[in-house]
């Protein structure tokens, strides 16, 4: 009975993941310190307070970054068949285009942009 050649490349990736981890877990250094369990984020070794509270602007921003961006990239695959679409799929881009500049506007509008 042949076995299937991706029965053998799963059985290859789960036998390299389980060694790489026992690897990696045998050969890591474990030298604690004092200056490892400080908490570190954001290039501050020590924070304030663990009670800041950040404001929601990064999150909205961060957001709207994601939004456009994520929309911006449905452009690339139709430049690549835009021959093959016609009207129908230049229309539909179009009618794309019209809402992500709507909500461009929309955020614009409300100062969601805007560095204060």
């Amino acid at each position: 009975m042949a076995v299937s050649p991706l029965v053998v490349y799963l059985a290859i990736a789960v036998l390299l993941v389980g060694a790489l981890l026992l690897l990696t877990g045998k050969l890591s250094p474990r030298l604690p310190s004092s200056a490892k369990s400080r908490p570190y984020e954001s290039g501050v070794s020590e924070p304030i307070s663990t009670q800041a509270r950040w404001p929601v602007r990064f999150a909205l921003v961060g957001m709207l970054f994601l939004i456009f961006d994520v929309e911006t990239l449905f452009f690339f695959p139709w430049a690549v068949v835009l021959r093959e679409l016609g009207w129908g799929g230049i229309l539909a881009v179009l009618s794309f285009f019209i809402v992500l500049g709507v909500g461009y506007v929309y955020a614009r509008q409300r100062g969601a942009l805007d560095w204060r």
